[in-house]
């Protein structure tokens, strides 16, 4: 009798942690991603980027602990803007933040792997909104009755 009780009291521990997990993996998901819609929430959407990112995410411009190259110099952080490698995190600064769609942080192995060495400190990579097209049809005008 006590041997069902302690089996039916671990399956439905177990069945609560199940129930839990993706929860906690959604939130680690998003920990490391800043949407538009998290921009449009920030009191700093009218301003650059950069200052939106260190309001909402500040361990995305940070240096990860440990991170170190030959020399024993801090590696650097990376950042790509629309799939185009930016020299500098300062170029967030020059940013509208509502221009920008996504912004997600990359860490040292993973930015390496996808990057290569020129990310060897993590990445920053930022999505920017898809401009209109170049041309847009003329305003229709309702005044005239169609031709027949």
């Amino acid at each position: 009798m006590t041997r069902i009780r302690v089996g039916l009291t671990a399956l439905m521990l177990a069945g609560g942690l199940l129930g839990l997990a993706p929860h906690i993996a959604h939130a680690q998901k998003n920990r490391d991603v800043i949407s538009r819609e998290d921009i449009d929430n920030s009191a700093l959407k009218d301003q650059d980027i950069y200052g939106v990112i260190r309001s909402l995410r500040p361990h995305f411009l940070a240096t990860p602990r440990g991170v170190r190259s030959m020399g024993n110099s801090v590696s650097k952080m990376g950042l790509w803007v629309d799939g185009v490698h930016e020299s500098d995190i300062g170029t967030l600064k020059n940013m509208l933040a509502s221009t920008v769609f996504e912004v997600r942080y990359l860490d040292p192995s993973r930015a390496e792997s996808e990057y290569g060495t020129a990310a060897s400190g993590g990445a920053v990579v930022v999505k920017r909104i898809k401009d209109m097209p170049a041309t847009t049809p003329p305003p229709r005008d309702t005044t005239k009755p169609p031709h027949s």
